[in-house]
Order: structure tokens, then C-alpha cells, then sequence
């Protein structure tokens, strides 16, 4: 029998085999999944070209996007092209391939940096070296627009970020100093720095960054300028020393200001000058090229421009062409003063020198050598490409006038002419007059000071001190500082509006001399003194009327037909209406001394006068006839003598009496009666028989009726003594008499006729007791 067997299947689980089966797909879901996620994240391979790889390493360079990794380096090749490049494949995370995979992307080589102007990268020295990438936008949506591109030449710095917040400026120099991280200070605080340079038709452009926060200070008219390291200038006349801020110290640096009420900068496309330094802001940009074939000794920096003895520019430059043996100088103008480049300006060496001769550029010494501008024209002219540098003065317009001299004098080819110790002027030559001795100094006036020349002017030899001494004053004068070596010309104008009608003038060979002849070019008359001897008068006495000076001596000379000396005097003219025929001249010197038993009267005019001299006149008649110049006078000893003249007129009454002898009578010893004076002896002389003492009288003319033909004159210098038991009786005249001597006159009670001039009388000693009691009445005069 079949034994039936009956096996029992086992069933196999279905959800077993179910899991079994899903386990690999969900392996390869998971691979499927990694697979996806390694291709989305490895995205895709840009090229780049750098010039250095070095450093780089595959699958560990990374590339980043603001220190975020984007890519990693896949391969580096060199290029098959340019050995000296190196293609480097980077794979971009896919999502990251849309930001730099475009048009205009920027990579560089970011690795440990250390300049001067810039230390960076240092991050680098443990994380490794990378490659950096910059959009060239900032707007993800402006990105997108770009145009795709997948192979790019790495830069090799770092691009400036023109995308940042700031603002970007570019300056233009002439020299190229500075380095790219330099700092941009303003006020010495630092705002900014430069991010670019380079070399354009010969110019250098930096490029520069203000900070956002600093934008508004740069406005339209900011000036920058160059702040690196010291800033030393010295010559003779200073030394400047300046140091900025330590940075700018080692790596220099750009300063700017600005008119902080002006508005920002708009334009910021605008190029600005980068000036050298600070103060070359106030010059012109361009230069002003000097051309000369004379060595100039000119330094450059230190040698300065002046006009008018301003400064206004200095020697930037120098240089020099060998082959046409011709300088050429760099000169910076100041802007204020740009206007004289249009004036034909002329520019002339000027050399420090030291002589006797050349003492006036003294000055130059502490200057050093210099250029002067002088303008020639006022009217603007087209401003020249090169102008000439000369090395004699400009030739200036001059009046030329003609001085002559009878003098010697120490002047020479160009002394000064001075107005006021003002130089208006100078000496052309010297040369004799070819028919006589007569020097002449031909002189130029300069064309601007012509007008203080005219026919009012007094040229004079300008000594290095004059001294005017006098006994009411001393004072004291003295020529600029060259006329100590150099004799110089001086004149004074009396009136500038007096016209010129002659170029030639005398020439006074002293202040003194000039002074003299301006006293005499005042309005007056000149009369002349008859004088007995030369010693009377000296030539600088004045002349006084009623104590004031109204002139003085100009000449004195001796006259041949007179045998007297005639001395010229010139009196002003509000004094000469004073003078007629009446008018008498004496001398006023010395003492006058009026001695009698009453009183010493002592007379003596100014110390002055008393010790130099002088002359007065007096006028008898107001009403005598007038004089014309040169009236020639007699000239008195004295006042007295004067009036002793006008007393002693021809109305009185001369007689003579005969003494025995002189006695103590004298030339105007008085004449008494009844011991009141009458008269004088007006002289007295020995008789030709020797008998006798000759004296004439002169009795007053209202007293000369007193004098009768029986009258008795006696000596009234007797005295009577009378001797008895009561005493001594002492008689005499006056006390007066008894010392200084007189005569008296008595007449009869019973008098006679008149006395007729020069009736000869007897003269007593003594006087008679009866002569004293004589009373005549004189009825008739």
C-alpha cells in the first residue's frame, strides 16, 4: 500500500519575501538618492586661468563666495597654450553655479599678505589657501540676467568692490609715490584709502575709496593732496618741518579739505589733482617755463619768485639741454597772482651780492638767488609757452635830467636818486662840461616818479649824516643805509604842482647848501650893506626886524670903487614892505652897556645872536619913499650910533669951547643948564696952535635958543670945598657930573643975540656965585 505520504508543505511567510525583496530597493533608492544628491551637489566645472597655482591643491582648494565654500578645485593643468598659465577646473555646488558662472565674474588667489600698505589673508595660514569669486552685481536678479560663462582669467589682486557702499574718486599725479592701501585722511582722520593705481599717458591715476559715512565731506572744489613721509624744506631764509600721522609716516598717504558750506560732490565721475603738497594747492597746476643760456645758480624747491618783494612762486624744477646750452627752469606760480602771466611779465636773475658798489642787495644774501617778476604791461596779453629769463634789469622808462656842479663830487655810474630815502631814480654818468670845469650828472628819474621832478625841485649831494647844529637845536639826518657807502642823490620838491620846464638843475654838494638855497627861493628882496670891514657881518648872520628873523646875509664882496665891502642881505617880502629910504641897518651883536650913578643897564640881544651876530633895521619914517632891490645902505655899528645921528641933526646948534685941557670930557659927555642936559660934546680935538682943547657942542635944537653970544660955559666936574668952624661945605653940579663929567651953560639975566654955529666960547673951570643968580627969561625963541 501506497502509503500516502502526506507532507505537510510548509508555507512560507509572503511578507518575508516581501522585505527580503525590498531591502535592495531601497538600497538603490538610497544610491539613487546619493547619487542625485553628490551629482546636485557637485554641479558643474568652470575654468580658470591663473598665472601662479602655486598652492592649490585638487579636490582640498576651495572656492569661495564671502568665505562661503562654493567649489573645490577638480584639476590643475598647465595651459597647452602658455606654460607660464595654469587651467584650473573648479566644480561649483550647482545652486551656487548661477552666481559666478556669468559674464564678468572676478576670481583671484586669496593667500597671506604683508605689505606695508596692507596686511591680509592671515586666515589662510591655517585654513589654507583659496580662490575667492565677486559677482559683478550685487542684485541676485541682475546676476541671473548675465550672460552665462565657464572660463575666466583670475585677476591678481583682490577687484575693487565698486558694488560697496562709499565712494569712489580718481586722482591724477604726477609722480607715483604712493601704494595701493594708502591711507585717505581727513582733518588726520582716516576716511578712506587708496584701492587702485596706475600709469596713464604719463600720468599716474590713483583711485581712491571714501568710506559711506564720509562721502559728503568730498565736495565739488576738495583739494588733495600728497602727506607722505617728512616734509623738510630749509634754505637761508627758514627751515620747515612737518610729519603727519605715523601711518602715512612709513606708507604716505593722501590729506583732502573741503568748504564744508559748499554741497557734496554730484559729479563722481570728476578726476582731481593730487597736489605734492598742501601748499601746492594755491598754485597754478601747470608750470611756467623759464628759458636762459646764463649760469643761474638756481636750486631747485628752495629758490624762490618774488614781485614787489612778495613772494608768489618757487623753482620746481630744473633742467638743462647740453646741446643748445640752454636752461630750462620750472617755476610755480600762485594762483592770486596768475594775472601778471597775462601782463608781459618780465623775469629777472637776481644774485646775492656783496660789494662797496652793490651794497642795496644786501638783502639777497639772506634770499639766496631769486627770480623777480616785474610786469610791463597793464592790458592783458596772451600768456606764453616759455618765457625768457634775464640776467640784466629791466629797462625802465625814465625822465632823464642834466645836474650840474662846481663842486667836486663823489658820486658814481649808478647811485641812487632818492625822493624821501625813496629810490626814484639813479646816476646815469658823470662827465665834464667840454668847454669848462663845470661838472654834469646825468640822471635818470624813473618814468613813475617823473612827476616829483619840476621847476620847485633842489637836488642835493645826500651825505651818509647831516648835522644841523644850532644854539636853538641840533638835529640830525642820514642817508639809507648804501648812502653810508655810496654817495647819493637827494632832491626835495617844493610845490608838485609847479610845472617842469627845464631838465637841467643845479646840484648842491650838501644837505646844508640845498637848505640855504630853498631859504632864498622864498618871495623877498635882496638889498645890499655898505660895510667898513668885511668882519662886521658874517654871511650866515640873519636879519632881524623887531626880533624876528626876517632874512639873512647871502654874499659879501669888496667893492673896488667904493673900497668898501658890499654885503648882499635878503629880507622876505612881508619884512621888505618895512624898508625905505628911513630904514637903517645895524648890528645887533654884543653886549650894550648903559652905565651911570642911577643904574647899569646891560643890554644884550639872543645867546644866538649874541654869539653868531646879526642885523636889525629900523625904519625912521614910515612914510619915506620906497627902495628898489638891491638899494644899497649904510650900515651902523649900533642902534645908538643911529639915533645919535638923528639926534645930532642939523637943527641943533654946534658950537665949540675952548678948555684948557680934556679933563674927564669925552665924546658925549652931557651938557647942562640948570642941570637939566641939552646937549652933548659931540667931539673934541686939539687946537691946531696946541692952546687949547677944542670941544664941540651940540645943543638940542629946542634948547639952542638958550645959547646967547655973552653966554659962559664952565666945567661942571669942579666942585668948591669951603672950609669953616661949622664944618666942610662940598659944592658941585651933580654927583653925575663929579664922576663922569659935563660942561654947563649959564646965560646974563641980560642976555644978548643968539649964538651963531660954531661961535667959539671959553670954557671955566671954575663957576662963579653971580653966573648962579642969573634968571633969564627968554620971551622970544
Amino acid at each position: 500500500m501506497d502509503e500516502k505520504i502526506e507532507h505537510v508543505s510548509v508555507k512560507k511567510s509572503k511578507k518575508i519575501v516581501f522585505l527580503i525583496w525590498l531591502l535592495p530597493f531601497i538600497a538603490l533608492l538610497i544610491s539613487t538618492s546619493m547619487l542625485y544628491k553628490h551629482f546636485e551637489k557637485q554641479g558643474e566645472e568652470i575654468e580658470i586661468y591663473f598665472d601662479n597655482a602655486e598652492g592649490f591643491v585638487v579636490d582640498k582648494t576651495p572656492l569661495k563666495y564671502k568665505g562661503i565654500k562654493i567649489g573645490i578645485v577638480s584639476s590643475i593643468e598647465v595651459d597647452e597654450k602658455n606654460i607660464n598659465r595654469f587651467l584650473v577646473r573648479i566644480s561649483v555646488d550647482k545652486k551656487a553655479l548661477t552666481l559666478v558662472a556669468k559674464k564678468g565674474t572676478k576670481f583671484w588667489k586669496v593667500e597671506p599678505k604683508a605689505t606695508l600698505t596692507e596686511i591680509s589673508g592671515l586666515n589662510t595660514i591655517f585654513s589654507g589657501i583659496y580662490i575667492e569669486a565677486m559677482p559683478s552685481a550685487q542684485n541676485i536678479e541682475q546676476i541671473k540676467a548675465l550672460e552665462e560663462q565657464h572660463t575666466f582669467n583670475a585677476v591678481s589682486e583682490k577687484p575693487i568692490n565698486y558694488l560697496q557702499d562709499g565712494l569712489f574718486l580718481d586722482l591724477k599725479s604726477s609722480s607715483g609715490t604712493l601704494e595701493v592701501g594708502a591711507p585717505i585722511l581727513y582733518k588726520s582722520f582716516l576716511v578712506g584709502k587708496i584701492v587702485k593705481k596706475n600709469l596713464k599717458d604719463n600720468n599716474i591715476f590713483y583711485t581712491i575709496f571714501i568710506e559711506e559715512e564720509y562721502k559728503d565731506l568730498v565736495k565739488e572744489d576738495s583739494s588733495f593732496w600728497n602727506i607722505s613721509s617728512i616734509d623738510l624744506k630749509a634754505s637761508l631764509s627758514g627751515i620747515k618741518f612737518k610729519v603727519n600721522t605715523l601711518a602715512s609716516l612709513i606708507a604716505g598717504g593722501i590729506a583732502f579739505d573741503s568748504n564744508s558750506l559748499k554741497e557734496p560732490l554730484k559729479d563722481t565721475n570728476k578726476i582731481f589733482n593730487l597736489y605734492s603738497s598742501k601748499e601746492d594747492i594755491d598754485y597754478l597746476a601747470d608750470y611756467v617755463v623759464l628759458k636762459t643760456e646764463v649760469e643761474h645758480g638756481l636750486e631747485k624747491e628752495f629758490s624762490k619768485v618774488l614781485y614787489d618783494g612778495i613772494e608768489i612762486g618757487y623753482v620746481h624744477d630744473l633742467s638743462f639741454v647740453l646741446e643748445d646750452k640752454q636752461s630750462f627752469i620750472f617755476i610755480k606760480i600762485k594762483k592770486e597772482f596768475a594775472s601778471l602771466l597775462k601782463q608781459n611779465p618780465y623775469f629777472e636773475l637776481k644774485k646775492p651780492t656783496i660789494s662797496l658798489e652793490k651794497l642795496d642787495e644786501l638783502s639777497n644774501v639772506i634770499k639766496g638767488t631769486y627770480i623777480n617778476l616785474t610786469k610791463r604791461s597793464t592790458k592783458e596779453e596772451e600768456i606764453k609757452d616759455i618765457y625768457t629769463l634775464h640776467n640784466e634789469p629791466i629797462k625802465r622808462k625814465t625822465l632823464e635830467i642834466v645836474l650840474k656842479s662846481d663842486d667836486t663830487l663823489k658820486v658814481s655810474n649808478d647811485s641812487a636818486v632818492f625822493f624821501k630815502d625813496i629810490k626814484v631814480g639813479q646816476v646815469k654818468n658823470k662827465k665834464l662840461h667840454s668847454k669848462s670845469d663845470e661838472l654834469r650828472v646825468e640822471v635818470e628819474i624813473f618814468k613813475e616818479y617823473s612827476y616829483l621832478v619840476n621847476d620847485s625841485s633842489i637836488f642835493y649831494i645826500q651825505s651818509p649824516v647831516e648835522i644841523n647844529a644850532s644854539l636853538e637845536n641840533i638835529s640830525f639826518k642820514t642817508a639809507p643805509l648804501s648812502g653810508f657807502i655810496n654817495s647819493s642823490i637827494a632832491f626835495e620838491t617844493k610845490n608838485l604842482k609847479a610845472k617842469r620846464t627845464v631838465n637841467r638843475f643845479y646840484l648842491f654838494p650838501s644837505y646844508e647848501k640845498m637848505l640855504e638855497q630853498k631859504y632864498f627861493l622864498q618871495k623877498g628882496e635882496r638889498y645890499t650893506l655898505s660895510l667898513d670891514n668885511a668882519n662886521s657881518v658874517l654871511k650866515s648872520n640873519s636879519i632881524y626886524y623887531k626880533g624876528i628873523e626876517a632874512g639873512k646875509v647871502v654874499s659879501k664882496k669888496y667893492n673896488e670903487k667904493t673900497k668898501k665891502v658890499d654885503a648882499q642881505i635878503f629880507v622876505f617880502e612881508k619884512y621888505a614892505k618895512y624898508i625905505n629910504e628911513s630904514t637903517k641897518f645895524y648890528s645887533i651883536s654884543g653886549f650894550d652897556v648903559d652905565f651911570s650913578l642911577e643904574k647899569v643897564n646891560i643890554k644884550t640881544q639872543s645867546l644866538n645872536t649874541l654869539v653868531k651876530g646879526g642885523i636889525s633895521f629900523i625904519s625912521l619914517d614910515e612914510k619915506a619913499k620906497e627902495v628898489k632891490s638891491f638899494h644899497k645902505f649904510e650900515f651902523y655899528k649900533s642902534l645908538d650910533e643911529i639915533l645919535k645921528e638923528e639926534r645930532f641933526n642939523e637943527n641943533g646948534l654946534r658950537v665949540v669951547v675952548l678948555a684948557k685941557s680934556k679933563s674927564s670930557l669925552k665924546e658925549n659927555s652931557p651938557i647942562f643948564y640948570r642941570q637939566l642936559q641939552i646937549g652933548v660934546v659931540e667931539k673934541y680935538n686939539l687946537a691946531k696952535d696946541g692952546t687949547s682943547v677944542e670941544l664941540q657942542l651940540y645943543i638940542d635944537e629946542k634948547f639952542k635958543h638958550l645959547v646967547r653970544e655973552n653966554s659962559i660955559f664952565y666945567n661942571a666936574t669942579a666942585f668948591g670945598m669951603e672950609i669953616s668952624l661949622l664944618g666942610v661945605k662940598v659944592t658941585t653940579e651933580t654927583l653925575e657930573t663929579l664922576l663922569a663929567g659935563g660942561i654947563s651953560l649959564v646965560t646974563p639975566t641980560e642976555y644978548k643975540e643968539k649964538a651963531k654955529p660954531m661961535m667959539r666960547f671959553p670954557l671955566y673951570d671954575d663957576v662963579e656965585e653971580e653966573w648962579l643968580q642969573w634968571n633969564p627969561k627968554f620971551e622970544k625963541l
